[in-house]
């Protein structure tokens, strides 16, 4: 599973807060300017989203690239509690408690679906005539 490094690190939770102090102090200047009433602000509901794990829920639904990654290592957590195990990798396995049999059973077969489509699924796109020409530079 991806760890969640770069952009979600520690380092940049400080570059977190520093743009919400900056977007702060722009939206102060618009209220000063009268280009903003102070019911406009968004730095207050950013922070707030951002303290109560609301941020990864929003941000893990519209990226689904990502969604393993931060559901295991940022929402999980927050809904069931701690896990024995340090390793987002093998936190699900204490979850599997939380299934009855029915949807265990269902995941099995979701497993198997898509084990069987990666087998077989077909390229969704023909290639372009730039695509092509790409492909027979990179190919000599």
């Amino acid at each position: 599973m991806h760890r969640l490094g770069g952009f979600f690190s520690k380092g940049r939770n400080i570059g977190l807060k520093v743009s919400a102090t900056a977007i702060n102090d722009c939206e102060d200047e618009a209220i000063r300017a009268g280009q903003l009433v102070e019911t406009q602000r968004l730095s207050g509901p950013m922070r707030d989203s951002w303290k109560s794990g609301n941020f990864w829920v929003m941000y893990a639904a519209q990226n689904n690239f990502a969604f393993d990654s931060i559901y295991w290592q940022k929402i999980d957590q927050r809904f069931f509690g701690p896990t024995q195990s340090s390793d987002p990798d093998n936190a699900w396995k204490e979850r599997l408690h939380l299934l009855t049999s029915e949807e265990k059973q269902y995941v099995d077969e979701c497993v198997k679906l898509k084990l069987k489509e990666m087998d077989t699924r077909p390229l969704g796109w023909d290639p372009d005539e730039y695509t092509r020409a790409y492909e027979s530079e990179w190919m000599e």
